[in-house]
């Protein structure tokens, strides 16, 4: 076993002779092997290693198990961090599963320690079993080709040195080495769900279908991980011709088109992906959800997705943002609605807020964010709109009209942002092209006296 779990580290690059291992143990057989073997690796290599431990509070015996952890590493003369979290109590306010809250505080306290170590890896006592019991709960869940493949030897700041390996393997290594590891007495209870698939289903499945099921389950892992990252890479690199990236990700509808749906549905969870920092919570629904609405959405429909994120159907594509920057606001269309401006004061504008000045003479310094006019040549009241069929406006330094839509190509606005730019306009006609150009419409000379400055900011 050593010797196929070392070709399994090389196989996959793990470690190298300056990298930091920092070894999860439990203190049962899986982790206490791969501290083992790990240790044994650790002058062959030239890595360094340290353990931690967490104990979370759900058993009497957890305290014990601690100490024993804290020997263990201790004979082997590597450092060991022990520390002790109320998973019960997260688990009921936070109200989140057991196993959901365990995982993530004994993660969080797991990627603390390490990058106080300078950043060092993470290494778990997976195997191939888990492996097996996590695609099928996966695929209970209804998961696609991303949870069919299962946990990864490399995800990041994870390795997982003995996922090639079986828990019957793994027992025989303790025999042999003569390591006497704990076992968690809530491993044996029907009482969680992985349990059951260990415990029940799994033996089920091997006695009526198939003997070999497991290792049936373990290759359906690979074969789809395969496949999980050609899709991936192919799909990311369509990105920049299907999504315009600002303060919102924007999904152009007409490229998204183009694409094979397994394309499509791939750079949807992408996108979710960069804008939320992570899938958890993302349904396969989700997904299909927003793929509809994209490809046959009607304008102005939205979707609330988890963590806080907002879609939005516009005329070329869906808009994805967080909730917070959604102020609430009257749309036509999909569209924020025409709103007064307040000179002076501040207008709320979908996204944008606009700020109206009066000042006495003309600013030392102006930006695309920024216009000043003439206020005694305008007619109020002015307003704030998105643009409209036929638009056209005088830009500052031209002598004649241009229509809006051509304004924007020639500026190489994005197709998909062009029907949310802010348009400033007073009685008479437009303005501003919020952020791009103001108008010779009002401009100051020479002989302006009052003037008025616009700003827009997020």
């Amino acid at each position: 076993m050593f010797d196929k779990i070392k070709e399994w580290i090389n196989n996959y690059t793990m470690v190298g002779p300056d990298s930091r291992i920092l070894a999860a143990c439990s203190g049962g057989p899986d982790s206490l092997a791969l501290v083992h073997i790990l240790h044994r690796l650790k002058v062959e290599i030239g890595f360094g290693l340290a353990v931690a431990h967490v104990n979370h509070m759900f058993r009497p015996e957890a305290a014990k198990e601690a100490e024993f952890v804290a020997a263990f590493s201790h004979q082997l003369g590597l450092k060991c961090l022990v520390t002790a979290i109320d998973v019960p109590a997260y688990s009921k306010t936070s109200k989140t599963s057991p196993e959901e809250a365990g995982r993530f505080l004994r993660y969080r306290y797991l990627r603390q320690v390490a990058a106080e170590w300078g950043g060092a890896q993470i290494a778990t006592g997976h195997h191939k079993d888990d492996q097996v019991e996590t695609v099928l709960l996966n695929f209970l869940r209804g998961a696609g080709s991303a949870g069919l493949r299962g946990m990864q030897p490399v995800n990041g700041d994870i390795i997982r040195p003995l996922l090639a390996v079986s828990r019957f393997e793994i027992e025989a290594y303790c025999r042999e080495q003569g390591l006497q590891p704990c076992y968690d007495s809530s491993n044996f209870t029907p009482d969680y769900r992985r349990n059951r698939i260990r415990l029940e289903l799994l033996p089920a499945l091997e006695k009526n279908y198939n003997p070999s099921v497991r290792e049936a389950i373990w290759r359906l892992a690979s074969l789809a991980g395969d496949e999980y990252r050609y899709i991936s890479r192919e799909a990311a690199k369509r990105w920049d011709a299907v999504v315009v990236e600002g303060e919102t990700l924007t999904i152009d509808s007409q490229a998204l088109t183009t694409l094979p749906k397994a394309l499509q549905r791939e750079l949807i969870r992408q996108v979710i992906e960069k804008k939320k920092g992570s899938l958890t919570g993302i349904s396969f629904d989700h997904v299909e959800k927003l793929l509809t609405m994209g490809l046959a959405g009607k304008v102005g429909s939205r979707l609330t997705l988890p963590g806080r994120l907002l879609a939005r159907k516009t005329y070329t594509g869906v808009e994805l943002l967080n909730q917070a920057l959604a102020r609430e606001m009257p749309t036509i269309g999909g569209k924020p609605a025409p709103a007064a401006i307040v000179v002076p004061g501040t207008t709320n504008y979908g996204s944008t807020r606009i700020v109206a000045e009066i000042i006495a003479g003309p600013p030392l310094k102006q930006g695309k964010q920024t216009a000043v006019f003439d206020f005694e040549q305008l007619v109020l009241p002015l307003t704030v709109r998105t643009r409209l069929p036929g638009d056209r406006f005088r830009p500052l330094g031209l002598s004649g009209s241009k229509k809006l839509k051509e304004f924007f190509i020639d500026s190489k606005v994005p197709e998909a942002q062009r029907d949310f730019v802010p348009i400033v306009a007073d009685q008479q006609g437009i303005l501003w092209v919020a952020g791009y150009r103001q108008s010779e419409h009002g401009r100051i000379t020479e002989s302006t006296k009052k003037f008025l400055r616009l700003s827009i900011t997020k």
